[in-house]
């Protein structure tokens, strides 16, 4: 019982930390590049993160999960240094580069997702989808209560800076296999 409650718990805090950084993204790409475009990427990113969740839970064995973390961290890395450089710039109108950006964004958190949902789901795939479900549950919820949108654009990319920041840098620990402290599993679970 204890066992399923930290897939439980676990599942949901990385789901949870993970797309509520995308919403936050998706927020402030939503002013630059309009409702419809950013709906239709976070809706690719999604059926790619469902297509990578069955993918790789029926051949985890045939991914080496420490490059997928290593590129996974590094990716994060380079996105949060644009929030970063977001953040300190002036206002700026090329819509590409935000459509880009975000694209890379949603593909980048469903395949970070859709690993760490198929890892938990190999200990105990119950608590791992319900701890994923409310996490969504949540988020969405949040979105539609307007919660999010209320956060100015600015301090948005700051957020998201430091969120994207905060999961690449312990991803490039666990792919390198570096000692680190147990605490960071509980803050950020490894995907192995």
């Amino acid at each position: 019982m204890v066992f399923e409650f930290i897939v439980f718990f676990t599942a949901f805090k990385y789901v949870f930390v993970e797309g509520g950084e995308q919403a936050i993204v998706g927020i402030g790409t939503l002013v630059r590049i309009g409702y419809r475009e950013t709906l239709k990427i976070t809706l690719i990113g999604l059926a790619v993160g469902i297509a990578l969740y069955f993918l790789f839970l029926n051949a985890v064995e045939f991914f080496p999960i420490n490059l997928v973390e290593i590129a996974l961290g590094v990716g994060l890395l380079y996105f949060s240094y644009t929030m970063f450089k977001e953040f300190l710039e002036r206002e700026e109108k090329n819509v590409t580069k935000y459509k880009i950006g975000y694209f890379y964004i949603a593909i980048l958190e469903a395949i970070e997702n859709s690993v760490a949902l198929a890892t938990f789901s190999l200990i105990d795939m119950a608590s791992a989808i319900s701890g994923a479900v409310l996490a969504i549950g949540l988020i969405v919820g949040l979105l539609y209560l307007g919660i999010i949108k209320r956060i100015p654009l600015k301090l948005t990319r700051l957020v998201s800076g430091i969120l994207l920041a905060v999961t690449g840098i312990p991803l490039i620990i666990y792919g390198l296999d570096i000692p680190y402290p147990e605490i960071m599993q509980w803050l950020i679970p490894p995907l192995s």
